[in-house]
């Protein structure tokens, strides 16, 4: 079986549509939890990344993704330079993974549907459709978030209406939990007989 990517804007549950696979027994790959991990400990990415922003990530020697994100969040710049020293290392480890596994179920977290092209493999796309008010709402109740840290993440991403066009699979989550299962259960059947 072809890897479900599931995409979406920032606040619009990917993570709570993985959850909903993970209890069908798939394997969910979250691709922010990988890149943190290379970020933090990969011995080239951090370098390039610390020379590149002439040490302003570093907090007592060691480097702070939360100073990470403050700088990819003031210009779209340093948003392209930590792209280009990130992804190929992450895609390369992604791809890795996803080849490797024995589960031949598996759902992949991404948020940038726009670097899906990066996956070396066939792969189905389904995006989580959420209208950008109850987005920014979902994304405000989470811990140390920041009205204007989701306004320049969600500018970054590209629009919704071209995330549509490029995906399989479109599932809306602006209602409460039990629509979501409900049009959850929809893609299921329909990825059964893909």
């Amino acid at each position: 079986m072809k890897p479900i990517i599931i995409s979406g804007k920032i606040g619009s549950g990917k993570s709570t549509v993985c959850k909903l696979f993970e209890k069908k027994s798939y394997k969910v790959i979250n691709s922010d939890s990988i890149a943190k991990k290379l970020i933090t400990q990969n011995p080239k990415i951090k370098k390039s990344l610390i020379e590149n922003f002439n040490g302003l990530i570093l907090e007592n020697n060691t480097l702070s993704l939360n100073k990470l994100r403050s700088l990819l969040c003031s210009s779209r710049e340093n948003k392209e330079i930590i792209d280009s020293i990130v992804h190929p290392v992450f895609y390369k480890e992604l791809n890795g993974l996803v080849n490797n596994s024995t589960n031949h179920k598996t759902v992949i977290e991404i948020p940038l549907i726009e670097t899906c092209n990066m996956l070396n493999m066939e792969y189905i796309l389904v995006f989580v459709k959420t209208d950008r008010e109850i987005r920014e709402k979902r994304y405000l109740l989470r811990e140390h978030s920041d009205k204007n840290i989701f306004d320049k993440l969600d500018k970054y991403q590209i629009n919704t209406s071209h995330s549509i066009k490029i995906s399989d699979y479109i599932i809306n989550n602006n209602d409460n939990m039990d629509e979501l299962v409900t049009n959850f259960n929809q893609l299921y059947k329909y990825l059964k007989n893909e």
